[in-house]
């Protein structure tokens, strides 16, 4: 499983440290060889004194003691000439380290600024995406709402239209019916309009005759 690479601001914030670390050694170099050139100077204290001391009894005289002094003055003044050297080139190496923080620092308030802003625009898409999300599930709400009452309409409309489709057809019969016992009335009310009818007619023709033979 591959691992995900460390930030920017704490690649930032491990040189800086670095940097910083980098920026004392110089000074701690400094320090141990001023140390060192004390030693020194308490040592060659002592060499003088026992010098003199031995010198004094001596038939040569001074020179070698001068000489000697020569000798250490001369490195002395070598190992001054090098410590010298040494601290302007910490001093330069200082104020390169410091322009190097000043840069890392002009960087980390970018990347702070720029961490910021990515911060605020990721807040403003997770609001952005909650706000949806609720909508969303509103509309999938009312969606449902809808589709429940549709289904519960058409489920009404298919049992009034079977119901009229039921009272259709009773009323079909009703209607035969009552037609049927209709005609059957006037059929019968026919029967006996031509059963009056024939009956008046011989009737007639009966009072005729009578009539005729007086």
């Amino acid at each position: 499983m591959s691992t995900l690479p460390p930030p920017e601001w704490q690649n930032v914030i491990r040189a800086r440290l670095m940097a910083a670390q980098a920026a004392r050694d110089p000074c701690k170099d400094i320090i141990e060889q001023y140390q060192q050139l004390a030693a020194a100077a308490g040592e060659l204290k002592v060499r003088n004194r026992a010098l003199l001391r031995s010198g004094g009894g001596g038939g040569d005289g001074p020179a070698p003691l001068v000489s000697h002094l020569d000798a250490q003055l001369n490195t002395l003044r070598a190992e001054i000439s090098g410590l010298y050297r040494t601290q302007a080139a910490a001093q330069n190496k200082q104020l390169a380290l410091s322009d190097a923080l000043r840069d890392r620092d002009e960087e980390v308030r970018g990347l702070r600024e720029e961490v910021r802003q990515l911060r605020e625009t990721r807040d403003t898409m997770s609001r952005r995406e909650v706000n949806t999300n609720e909508r969303l599930r509103v509309k999938d709400d009312d969606a449902k709402v809808l589709h429940d009452e549709i289904l519960a309409l058409q489920i009404e409309i298919s049992g009034l239209t079977q119901r009229n489709g039921a009272l259709q057809a009773d009323n079909a019969s009703l209607l035969q019916r009552w037609l049927d016992k209709m005609n059957m009335t006037v059929d019968e009310m026919n029967a006996e309009f031509e059963a009056e009818a024939a009956g008046s007619a011989a009737k007639d023709d009966g009072d005729f005759r009578a009539g005729g033979k007086t």
